[in-house]
């Protein structure tokens, strides 16, 4: 499936009637979300469950990835969740089904609206343990492994995917595993159920303290004798300037 014309969210957002108004969390201002607690349906009691597990250390870190795997295929959430499938396609905005933020800790379900190719930009998290499952269309996905820092502004990383994905399938983020990703709806809007938890690794890459945010990269900058992947961390403008209005295969990873 090839994509063309591909716009930032920004862009997607701001295409929205009323969008001013709107709760989304990936765009590329990030929003100040309020907590909200008082949606109950299966798959969020139930990942709030493992969430919880793994904040009283019942779970690995490893353990609550592999129980949110199974959780989601239990569920068959492509088919149980069509319901909010339907209302996220037809209101074209991200629905935020749980939202709890603290000062060292902060977890998110919702479904996440790609209007037809619209792209976001190649960036790394700090301290997360997240999964986005499609559950409608499909999504040109490219996940790296962070394997070194190099620099202050310079990381080795390991292309693990360059592919798409459709209904069932998941991008999985820990600290170093597929921590990298930049993704594109194809030509047919795309819904994923995004279910992300930051702060529960004791263990990270970059300095504790580190705000619990993504971070925009350049992977094409270039290439290590070994073909490992030497990415610059760069800013939000630079990377929309370079990466924006342009889908993944205009920069080749092989």
């Amino acid at each position: 499936m090839a994509a063309t014309a591909v716009r930032s969210d920004a862009s997607a957002r701001d295409s929205i009637p009323g969008a001013e108004a709107e709760v989304m969390i990936n765009t590329r201002l990030t929003d100040d979300v309020p907590d909200i607690l008082d949606i109950h349906i299966p798959v969020v009691d139930r990942s709030v469950a493992l969430v919880e597990k793994l904040a009283r250390r019942e779970l690995t870190p490893d353990a609550y990835m592999a129980a949110v795997r199974s959780l989601h295929e239990e569920l068959d959430l492509p088919n149980s969740l069509k319901p909010w499938i339907e209302r996220t396609l037809q209101e074209k905005k991200d629905i935020v089904v749980y939202q709890r933020t603290r000062q060292t800790h902060r977890e998110a379900i919702q479904f996440f609206y790609l209007a037809p190719n619209v792209f976001h930009p190649p960036h790394c998290h700090h301290n997360i343990l997240s999964t986005q499952l499609v559950l409608r269309g499909q999504a040109h996905v490219r996940e790296f492994d962070r394997i070194a820092r190099l620099g202050p502004d310079t990381l080795l990383l390991k292309l693990r995917l360059d592919g798409w994905l459709g209904p069932g399938e998941a991008m999985r983020a820990t600290e170093i595993e597929r921590n990298c990703h930049w993704f594109a709806s194809g030509d047919e809007p795309c819904v994923m159920l995004n279910f992300n938890a930051y702060g529960y690794q004791d263990w990270t890459f970059n300095p504790k303290d580190r705000p619990l945010r993504r971070n925009l990269v350049d992977p094409t900058h270039g290439r290590n004798g070994d073909g490992l992947i030497i990415a610059k961390e760069i800013s939000v403008d630079e990377s929309y300037a370079k990466f924006g209005g342009r889908p993944l295969s205009d920069f080749p990873m092989a």
